[in-house]
């Protein structure tokens, strides 16, 4: 592996440590946005396990019996929980590897629940394989239904309605208005025309977070005026040509319409999103803008 970064980074590198330097020594990761200590316990468990999650608890607490499975896995998993918690910005998918581990504990207390009682004992479990199953199907299918076909599908839609533009013509090229990665990119869109979206890499160093300039970061802030700057003023940094059309979120719309009406872009679609979202700044429908000399000159 070190042989293979040293042939894709150009230089000997060693990216646990680099991960080390930049999200503890420089705090670099809250740039990202700033996590509770508890973070990964209160909400990457729940979400990653949901209703699998109580099993996967009494699967732990059978190992720290001493009883049918080792405990090694869980002192992994611990050290792991441990150690992604000393960063300022967390995430649930950073423990996805620790997945198997806890299917593993969970598939020992289902195990346990369900077996037959021993000789001796007359009581028989409420549990059955049946139930846990039924149960597991009823609380997973209807969340998994929404969250994949419904909550935050609109990020999706806006690329397909954008493919099938480049395919007829009508879309030459496209400017993202949003947070960073908001949605698909080349991925989806299948063409090749360009594309940009506003830049937000975080500095190097923490010394240089005061003076470090992103365009995310610059738009949020003061959107008339960088609308007006990008398009405008050809002099400078962040000036780019129109695009054909341009996609932002309803939450911003509010703010900049009046300033894209101006610059020439008018409302041409919009794609239902989300019913609730924790980042204020991608709630509401996901918008296309589309550039019209027409509308411009009638509107003037």
């Amino acid at each position: 592996m070190l042989l293979i970064d040293r042939i894709g980074y150009g230089t000997w590198k060693f990216p646990p440590y680099a991960f080390y330097v930049f999200n503890v020594q420089e705090g670099l990761g809250t740039w990202f946005g700033e996590s509770h200590p508890l973070y990964h316990v209160v909400v990457s468990m729940p979400v990653l396990f949901t209703t699998l999650l109580p099993f996967v608890i009494h699967g732990v607490w059978l190992a720290g019996r001493g009883t049918h499975i080792t405990r090694e896995p869980v002192y992994v998993a611990v050290g792991a929980i441990a150690m992604f918690s000393l960063v300022g910005h967390m995430e649930y998918r950073f423990l996805y590897p620790l997945l198997p581990i806890g299917f593993m504990y969970a598939a020992v207390s289902i195990h346990t629940l369900t077996s037959k009682p021993v000789a001796g004992q007359s009581k028989r479990s409420p549990w059955s394989v049946r139930r846990i199953v039924a149960f597991l199907l009823v609380t997973n299918i209807v969340p998994a239904l929404y969250l994949n076909t419904v909550h935050q599908r609109g990020v999706v839609d806006v690329m397909s309605y954008l493919r099938h533009g480049t395919q007829n013509g009508s879309v030459t090229d496209i400017g993202f208005l949003m947070p960073c990665h908001s949605t698909p990119f080349y991925s989806h869109l299948h063409a090749n025309i360009p594309m940009w979206f506003l830049s937000c890499e975080p500095p190097l160093l923490a010394s240089g977070l005061d003076t470090h300039y992103w365009e995310a970061g610059e738009f949020e802030q003061r959107p008339n005026e960088f609308v007006h700057a990008m398009f405008a003023n050809t002099s400078t940094g962040t000036h780019r040509e129109k695009p054909s059309h341009l996609v932002l979120y309803d939450a911003m719309v509010v703010r900049v319409q009046k300033t894209l009406n101006v610059v020439g872009y008018f409302e041409d679609a919009r794609f239902f999103n989300t019913h609730f979202n924790g980042d204020e700044r991608r709630r509401g429908d996901v918008v296309v803008y589309r550039y019209s000399d027409h509308l411009v000159q009638s509107s003037v």
